[in-house]
């Protein structure tokens, strides 16, 4: 399993943090923050990689992205647990799949007993500033309980969206970061930034409606003649990236301006991605096809990390705190932690492990009905119980996805274009190969879920939130 690479080298911090029933004692063994890089760390929010320039797409939707990406590292194939923000955003900030933290869907708070440890709480206790500017009501603290560890989580949401105001605007977002940005850029800071717009309802931004074309594109969107309504989608929802991307630029120049950009480790990735009409599917959170959970990863850091290169091993977001906190000067596991440092395959140009672990992903079918506030209990109860209703893993160019109670395995080829799937019959197939697959997709899951009790205490106000946003529909 994918817990099982790294060794605990290190039982780091001064505070106790409970987790298992035990007592885990953290100390700053060794740790020396005046050479410790900032963090800042980016998420796109339902972005798919294969709509961002750098990955070949006609469109020039994120130049800025680009940009990042030839003075870092970009990993090509970097895979989402689950394709929904809340449970992937806690799963970044834990490195626990979402049935070990406890937070399956939007709506839902973490475990609460055992507290997962978070990579905020880790930095801010080892001397960072830390700061959260988050644009969309699926990553309110009270809601995920996200907010341990920051000095500032900042959720001023101010786009109204049918009932109730759900989200903000990038740039908007982006302005806040950026003040508090300047006033604590001096210090060793952690700072996260997350941009919603991507998200449906896509509005097409008029200064971003006609993109220019990259060079030699080998990824293009459907035609206007072949399927008008689809295409003015996808157009809007590009130039949505292209929104965030512009905001994003200035939030790396102010970086250059204030002289710390050398000493910064930024890691820009994608919550999930987002399906325009493949398979006749719209949107993401109920099925893992590779537009939903092929996410990009990129990670730059001038003085330590190689500059324009691109590995193709399969990875995913469980290993991005371990990454993290190994590029800060940390080499330990944080308790039940499933994912491992991706710093000696970018140090080395590890390109194409063939020995890499499988990347695992899963949906949950969200509830058709939220309960009131008072069945809340027995929600959380039927929610730690239920199985996933897609579980599947890459290995290699191979794709496996097992959906339903009838243990149905589907195993698809890869190919470069990545949202393109091969379907490969069964009859192709050997038995004892299918039954592999099973087997991984089981153990997989029966060794990772733990059992976690999550916390749903949704007011009315949170449930109509979420509405707002497409989950959880009555």
């Amino acid at each position: 399993m994918r817990r099982t690479f790294g060794a605990l080298l290190a039982v780091l911090f001064l505070p106790c943090i409970s987790f298992a029933r035990s007592r885990v004692k953290i100390k700053k063994s060794g740790f020396d923050l005046k050479k410790a890089p900032n963090v800042l760390l980016v998420t796109f929010d339902t972005t798919r990689a294969d709509h961002l320039s750098c990955f070949g797409y006609v469109r020039r939707t994120s130049p800025t992205i680009d940009t990042l990406a030839a003075h870092g590292v970009l990993f090509m194939n970097a895979y989402t647990v689950e394709p929904l923000t809340g449970p992937s955003h806690i799963t970044m900030m834990t490195s626990l799949y979402p049935q070990q933290h406890g937070a399956t869907i939007n709506g839902m708070h973490m475990s609460t007993h055992p507290r997962p440890v978070l990579l905020a709480q880790i930095l801010h206790h080892l001397g960072y500033k830390t700061a959260a500017f988050i644009s969309a009501w699926t990553l309110k603290k009270s809601i995920t309980g996200l907010g341990k560890g920051y000095n500032v989580y900042n959720e001023n949401f101010t786009y109204h969206y049918k009932l109730v105001n759900s989200a903000r605007r990038g740039d908007q977002m982006g302005r806040a970061s950026r003040k508090w940005l300047r006033k604590h850029g001096h210090s060793h800071f952690f700072l996260w930034v997350h941009y919603f717009d991507p998200h449906h309802p896509y509005v097409l931004h008029s200064k971003f409606a006609n993109l220019p074309h990259i060079k030699n594109p080998r990824i293009f969107p459907v035609s206007a003649k072949a399927d008008p309504h689809r295409a003015a989608e996808i157009r809007a929802y590009d130039s949505e990236i292209a929104f965030d991307d512009n905001d994003l630029a200035k939030t790396l120049k102010l970086l250059d301006d204030l002289g710390v950009r050398d000493n910064t480790l930024i890691v820009l990735v994608a919550d999930h991605g987002e399906s325009l009409g493949e398979h006749g599917i719209w949107g993401h959170g109920y099925h893992i096809y590779q537009p939903t959970v092929h996410v990009p990863m990129i990670y730059s850091f001038p003085k330590e990390i190689p500059q324009g290169e691109r590995i193709k091993t399969n990875v995913s977001t469980v290993d991005i705190l371990p990454t993290v906190l190994s590029y800060i000067g940390l080499s330990f596991k944080v308790p039940g932690q499933e994912g491992y440092s991706l710093k000696p395959m970018i140090q080395h140009d590890v390109k194409d492990d063939v020995h890499a672990p499988p990347s695992f992903f899963e949906a949950y079918a969200e509830p058709a009905l939220l309960p009131p506030k008072w069945m809340s209990m027995f929600w959380t109860w039927a929610e730690t119980k239920r199985d996933p209703s897609m579980t599947g893993f890459v290995q290699g160019n191979l794709k496996v996805i097992s959906s339903g109670s009838n243990d149905a395995l589907s195993v698809y080829h890869l190919s470069d274009n990545y949202s393109k799937t091969k379907l490969l019959a069964n009859r192709n197939l050997k038995v004892a190969n299918l039954s592999g697959y099973k087997e991984e997709l089981d153990n997989w899951f029966k060794e990772t879920n733990r059992g976690l009790t999550p916390q749903v205490d949704l007011s009315k106000q949170d449930m109509e939130m979420l509405k707002s946003l497409g989950y959880a529909n009555p």
